[in-house]
């Protein structure tokens, strides 16, 4: 997806000026974040948004057994398992991301349906989940043995309407995964897109070591 910056010339200046656009690509799991920094003459350079930018204000709640974060970017509110009202902004999706994706998994079996109405897009990928869903039973908080310790996330991607973002965490073993998830702007808040039914991209991938660009949203333990 391309971002065009575009400045009026200044009318008293009849010459016409070249700027140098520089569009670096991130291309992770398909996605583009274009990021156009033009330079005309000493002008002020225009930037996307900071994707680097840690929460605010983060405190931990537990839901079934997992510390989730609750920050000045979301959620807003919490109920009947659901966790809603993110900020429209990077932050409030990279908070929306490893929300979503730990209430999903852990979600009991009195809570996941609304927690999939609310936290999830709607569309087959989200009806198959559910019809898997049904198969399973979860009464209480997730076992230690496989209750996931987030660690931060990574926005790969971004724009007003979607953002690509990589969870980290780490389980009782010791061991580190990336789980790679979507985020999707859809009735004004952040809501988890699941992978299409016939996608092969790998959802999870497991990592010896953190990269050094996360931004760090350690649960404690």
């Amino acid at each position: 997806m391309t971002s065009t910056v575009m400045r009026s010339a200044d009318s008293a200046d009849s010459a016409v000026r070249r700027c140098d656009i520089r569009l670096p690509a991130a291309g992770f799991v398909g996605a583009a974040l274009l990021v156009a920094a033009v330079g005309c003459g000493g002008g002020d350079d225009t930037a996307g948004p900071d994707l680097a930018a840690s929460p605010t204000n983060v405190r931990w709640q537990p839901f079934q057994g997992v510390p989730l974060p609750v920050t000045d970017q979301g959620p807003k509110s919490t109920a009947d398992g659901a966790a809603t009202g993110f900020e429209h902004s990077p932050r409030g999706a990279g908070v929306a991301a490893l929300t979503h994706s730990v209430r999903l998994a852990v979600a009991a079996d009195t809570q996941w349906a609304k927690v999939a109405a609310r936290e999830l897009v709607p569309g087959p990928a989200k009806d198959e989940w559910a019809i898997n869903r049904v198969q399973l039973s979860i009464t209480g908080p997730a076992s230690p043995e496989f209750a996931p310790r987030l660690l931060g996330y990574k926005i790969t991607g971004y724009t007003e309407q979607n953002s690509t973002v990589d969870v980290y965490a780490k389980y009782s073993d010791r061991s580190k995964a990336v789980h790679h998830t979507t985020v999707e702007w859809f009735g004004e808040d952040w809501r988890l897109r699941l992978p299409d039914p016939g996608s092969t991209a790998r959802p999870i991938d497991s990592i010896d070591a953190l990269p050094t660009d996360i931004v760090k949203l350690e649960a404690p333990t």
